[in-house]
């Protein structure tokens, strides 16, 4: 409890005059500060399986796909939305280059699990095609024997483990590497958009 400067008089709390003297009572002390709240961690599985989506069925639908052949366009941007949509979790939290190639890498995980289920159905629907033109097409592969063992395995009709493994092996390295590269100049424009907004104010 407090007391009284002029007499000595105890305090009650909140009191704003000493009851014996009259003078005004002292401040009540301030609590001192507590340690500084950090910030909330990133949920990077939300991001990340919205760019992974992106990429990936965008990536494995016939047409759409040859996109990819301009610098990995849709995985780029999907390694891209991951990271915008991670920023938009904690407005006021500036991103690491490594939050952002952290995304990118996560959504290309994601985005190689997509397009791998994706590719089942869009195989058995394709295989009567692919059936007309593979002999055609092993005659561009005759003299490599190790080629054409390859493409008669990525163009087999039959569905099994080990062509399913390697298509999601091909897939996840390629998308991981360019989403991260996505991920990392969304992080890189995203700096430079707030240096722009700082100087306009």
């Amino acid at each position: 409890m407090a007391q009284c400067k002029e007499c000595g008089a105890t305090l009650p709390d909140q009191a704003r005059f000493c009851m014996t003297c009259g003078a005004p009572a002292p401040p009540p002390e301030a609590e001192p500060p507590g340690p500084p709240t950090p910030p909330p961690d990133l949920d990077f599985v939300r991001p990340a399986l919205t760019g992974g989506a992106f990429l990936g069925i965008l990536s494995s639908l016939p047409i759409v796909a040859a996109g990819n052949c301009f610098c990995c366009m849709w995985v780029l941007g999907g390694g891209a939305i991951a990271t915008y949509l991670l920023s938009k979790q904690q407005p006021n939290r500036q991103l690491s280059y490594g939050d952002g190639a952290f995304a990118g890498v996560s959504s290309g995980l994601f985005g190689a699990m997509i397009a791998t289920l994706i590719s089942i159905p869009l195989k058995i629907i394709s295989a009567p095609f692919v059936a007309s033109q593979r002999d055609s097409m092993e005659s561009v592969f005759k003299d490599y024997p190790e080629m054409l063992e390859f493409f008669r395995r990525i163009t087999s009709p039959d569905i099994t483990a080990s062509t399913l493994v390697v298509t999601f092996i091909s897939n996840l390295l390629m998308y991981a590497l360019f989403a991260m590269i996505g991920g990392i100049l969304m992080v890189a424009y995203l700096e430079r958009q707030s240096r722009a907004d700082v100087r306009r104010f």
